[in-house]
């Protein structure tokens, strides 16, 4: 496998840094970040099976939406 320089801007670096894990190559960043890009869901199934998460998201929805009427 070779290697490839590319030209990006600072902030774009800044953000691929900041997005490195420990171990991480800029390389690794990049191909984790395409992945999520293409939409795997999988990952996140069951993740609201807790009722009481659940509850409470759906009622900080319900005053986000009030809120944003009372503005209107």
């Amino acid at each position: 496998m070779g290697t490839k320089t590319i030209s990006i801007r600072d902030d774009t670096y800044d953000l691929l840094k900041n997005a490195k894990r420990e171990g991480e190559s800029f390389s690794d960043v990049i191909d984790r970040m395409m992945v999520r890009e293409k939409g795997d869901l999988s990952a996140y199934f069951g993740a609201l099976k807790d009722k009481k998460l659940l509850e409470g998201l759906e009622e900080d929805s319900r005053k986000i939406r009030e809120l944003s009427r009372l503005r209107i």
